[in-house]
């Protein structure tokens, strides 16, 4: 046990190992959120519904998320944040393990629904627990590697996932997720050091809200999502459509994820030190990548290499964006952090179902557009915001918030 005084973060091997608990629990919500996308099939035969009963699974949790976050993150304000970690680390055990033994859809969706209710808590608390493990001016770098586990679910996590499910049963995949997440229960009783929750209890979703630009993140990071997601959600078909045959799809879909992570890498190089021009940057490449995929078509190298810089550029704005909360409330930081959760799983939810009307009505070579015109929107917000939101210089992220005043000692 090392104790260190007066809240000071943990040093060293120390901090490493606590960020890495949290990138692994990241990497663990994210997979099992779309791990059911890659076993649609095989579920579907299993519980005796259909494949787009079992898709429904992913929609649910999106759709819980959405509505649980803001009540369960002010319910959880005062908890210790290495307490909150492990108990919502033990749902996702309870919530994959449950998956893995359920005889019927009826039980596969009260699975769904126990891991979905916590997930937003998880995510509105991580990024400010990851604050707290280094000096300030490592605050943004803290965060992108936590959410790195996001690129590497997508990248790895549901593909491997896909694979032992293919080879040894769905079933399978979601036992491995559960033991996954009892070992990080483990870890993270162990590793993590302890940091008090807020004082008050309240998570002050309204004083945060009232800071001045909250609102142009929350409307950019609503934007951007829901661009991002009515295109992509259905990039599968949109590829063949431009002529790419199945396994190029599976590659392209690879080497999107693959630029995602170095777009994670980028971001938490620039997130301290240019914040406003990487997130310029990254708005203006997804904005760009899109208009391009929706003029090309017949040059199927061209579509896989703006795939590429789609998949590059989009990965590196969670890390910038919630940053950007962070910084933009430093008195109200869970209260950011849970409306920067709740603007992403909009975007997430809306974005997918209007992808579909518009797939179903105008056909899969109108996605991009669509999407190009909702990423301008989401430019231009942060253009705007340069008083606020996303200014031109500000003073480093504040070790604690108002509301994590006076905090207990640190114990790793």
């Amino acid at each position: 046990m090392n104790d260190t005084a007066n809240g000071a973060p943990p040093s060293g091997k120390a901090a490493v190992a606590s960020l890495i608990t949290l990138f692994v629990g990241a990497f663990l919500t994210i997979t099992t959120e779309t791990l059911p996308m890659g076993l649609l099939p095989q579920m579907s035969e299993s519980i005796g519904v259909s494949q787009s009963m079992i898709g429904q699974l992913v929609s649910f949790y999106a759709l819980v998320t959405l509505f649980v976050t803001l009540p369960l993150t002010a319910w959880t304000s005062h908890w210790p944040r290495r307490r909150l970690f492990v108990t919502i680390m033990v749902v996702f055990a309870v919530s994959n393990l449950l998956l893995a033994a359920s005889p019927n859809y009826a039980v596969a969706v009260v699975a769904r629904l126990i891991a979905a209710a916590v997930h937003g808590v998880l995510w509105s608390m991580m990024a400010t627990y990851a604050t707290r493990l280094v000096p300030p001016k490592k605050a943004g770098r803290a965060v992108a590697t936590v959410f790195a586990g996001n690129s590497a679910a997508l990248t790895l996590g549901v593909p491997l996932g896909t694979a032992v499910g293919t080879a040894l049963g769905w079933r399978t995949s979601f036992v491995a997720m559960g033991v996954i997440a009892v070992l990080v229960v483990l870890a993270g009783s162990v590793l993590l050091p302890q940091v008090e929750g807020a004082k008050s209890g309240k998570v002050g979703i309204g004083q945060a809200f009232r800071t001045p630009g909250i609102k142009a993140i929350v409307l950019a990071t609503t934007l951007i999502m829901l661009a991002h997601f009515t295109f992509y959600t259905y990039i599968a078909p949109y590829l063949e459509d431009r002529g790419i045959t199945e396994g190029g799809v599976s590659g392209a879909l690879f080497a999107f994820g693959v630029a995602g992570i170095v777009g994670v890498w980028a971001a938490g190089v620039l997130v301290d030190k240019r914040p406003r021009g990487a997130l310029l940057w990254a708005v203006g490449l997804v904005t760009l990548s899109l208009v391009g995929l929706g003029v090309i078509n017949g040059a199927p190298a061209v579509t896989v290499g703006l795939t590429i810089i789609l998949g590059l550029a989009y990965a590196a704005l969670p890390t910038l964006l919630q940053s950007a909360a962070l910084k933009a409330a430093p008195a109200a930081q869970t209260a950011a952090s849970a409306l920067f959760i709740l603007a992403f799983n909009l975007g997430i939810f809306a974005g997918s179902g209007a992808g579909g009307q518009f797939l179903a009505r105008l056909g899969v070579g109108s996605l991009p557009a669509i999407a190009a015109v909702l990423a301008a929107a989401a430019t231009l917000v942060v253009v705007m915001a340069r008083a606020y939101g996303f200014p031109t210089a500000r003073p480093d992220v504040p070790q604690a918030s108002v509301e994590e005043t006076k905090p207990e000692p640190i114990a790793v």
